[in-house]
């Protein structure tokens, strides 16, 4: 294994270890600076494989490894989720003041699973991401549990994203289907009808995590979440991995003929119409929830028409400025 693949690995196993590790221990005096710290040296890390673009590889199952790879996009990507995380850690050391290992041992798990989605390459490692990114978030929402419109607003995320999770494991089966393999780049290769199915699957993944239309009322309750929460969730994490997914499979939605313009029309749609919501909001957390769906809309537009530079500059200009 060389030094830069050892910094992949190191890049989503740090955060998680550590993570578990303050989550299942009562460390809160020094928990803050332990996570702000452990975000730092992920920080420079993802730098570091931003610049040396490696891949590592394991196997899974016959014909589905579990690969992790920094290419184009994944290089610009990285670097934004452990930055953001980094700042958002800095701040949360001086707002959260209970529970705070708990606290800060969950926003290193879902900064985690967040790299590892954005340099998934194989659909077995993009599904395990997905769904520990889920669950941590449903954990994340729901964080401060005695309070009952908390929880329960942190489980309408949770079921209203696992329902469309399910097209990824539609997507899964379809590659293999379809013979294609299991690794993005190849799911253009599949026979028909099995793209146009793994197609369909990711896409619905994909609105459900952004929270595009029809998927987008569960945005809202997700800001009963502690502010840091919000601000992870909303700028470089699970929101922004719905979008990053599908310029990551734009070719495969180029190949179907129908997938692009659906994605297209829906992130239009979304733009314009969560854009009208947001301007007629008078509480901040809900004008930023539905102006994040808005400028989601404008990735995912991005990735219907082929415009994966352009969609992967505002992903990165919508994080910077959300994450304040």
């Amino acid at each position: 294994m060389t030094g830069a693949q050892a910094a992949l690995l190191a890049m989503v196993v740090l955060p998680a270890a550590v993570g578990v590790v303050l989550a299942l221990t009562r460390a809160g005096r020094f928990a803050a600076p332990i996570a702000v710290v452990t975000a730092g040296l992920t920080t420079v890390l993802a730098l570091g494989t931003a610049l040396a673009r490696p891949a590592v590889s394991y196997p899974f199952v016959a014909g589905a490894d579990f690969v992790l790879e920094v290419d184009a996009l994944a290089a610009l990507t990285v670097p934004m989720v452990s930055a953001v995380t980094f700042l958002v850690l800095v701040f949360a050391a001086r707002s959260i003041r209970q529970s705070r290992a708990r606290f800060h041992g969950l926003m290193l798990i879902f900064s985690a699973v967040a790299l590892a989605t954005a340099t998934a390459a194989s659909l077995p490692a993009l599904l395990f991401a997905w769904e520990v990114m889920g669950a941590t978030s449903y954990a994340l929402i729901g964080f401060w549990w005695r309070d009952s419109g908390r929880v329960s607003a942190g489980l309408t995320a949770f079921i209203t994203t696992r329902t469309a999770d399910l097209g990824l494991y539609v997507a899964a089966g379809a590659a293999l289907a379809g013979g294609a393999g299991m690794a993005l780049a190849d799911l253009p290769a599949a026979q028909d009808p099995w793209r146009h199915v793994a197609a369909a699957g990711i896409l619905v993944a994909a609105l459900g995590k952004a929270a595009q239309l029809p998927f987008s009322f569960w945005l809202s309750g997700a800001m009963k979440g502690p502010s840091p929460v919000s601000a992870l969730l909303h700028s470089a994490a699970m929101v922004a991995m719905g979008g990053y997914l599908l310029l990551r499979v734009e070719p495969l939605l180029a190949s179907t003929g129908w997938a692009g313009p659906a994605a297209a029309w829906i992130g239009v749609l979304t733009a314009v119409l969560m854009g009208v919501v947001a301007l007629g909001q008078r509480e901040l957390k809900q004008l930023l929830a539905a102006s994040t769906v808005a400028q989601l809309g404008f990735v995912v537009l991005a990735a219907g028409v082929g415009a994966v530079s352009g969609g992967a500059a505002h992903l990165v200009a919508h994080a910077s400025v959300k994450a304040l």
